[in-house]
């Protein structure tokens, strides 16, 4: 039944994928693929509430999974509940701190809310994992001239082009 959910998800009829994830889930129900399928539906299908419920469901099975927080993070951002998005990209990236893409995405919902000191932190994390990514130096960078750090956005910069 979980191909048969998945095959419904991928042309679009998404109740239908639903209710095959729902069956496969009676069948094992602590699948965390099935979890995520129901989650990831329900999200396509816009109905985020739902997506966040399942998700909670599978982080309350699996609650050291890093990736359940990042992808419930996802759900809250598209609710444009950025709080809560960072909270969950905080706590995605306490339990992997190595996915530099949490404390990119947490950045932005930071920047969404104006927390630019925040967002600089995030990215300060983030090159603390990847010194030699350029494009964190840039962003960071980006940050730093909008609070006005000019000395050291320049090094970011330099940094970045280096």
């Amino acid at each position: 039944m979980f191909d048969k959910g998945t095959y419904k998800e991928a042309v679009g009829e998404y109740p239908k994928a639903i209710n095959a994830y729902f069956f496969a889930l009676s069948l094992f129900n602590t699948s965390l693929p099935v979890y995520i399928a129901i989650a990831r539906t329900y999200k396509k299908h816009r109905a985020f509430y739902n997506s966040i419920d399942y998700y909670t469901k599978a982080i309350g099975l699996y609650p050291m999974n890093a990736e359940l927080y990042a992808k419930r993070a996802d759900v809250h951002r598209c609710l444009k509940e950025y709080n809560l998005t960072i909270d969950n990209y905080k706590t995605a990236s306490r339990l992997d701190s190595s996915n530099i893409e949490y404390y990119i995405n947490s950045a932005s919902a930071k920047y969404a809310i104006d927390d630019i000191q925040g967002a600089i932190n995030d990215y300060t994390s983030a090159l603390a994992q990847d010194y030699k990514n350029d494009s964190l130096y840039a962003q960071r960078g980006f940050y730093k001239l909008m609070k006005k750090m000019y000395k050291s956005a320049k090094e970011d910069y330099l940094t970045a082009i280096k």
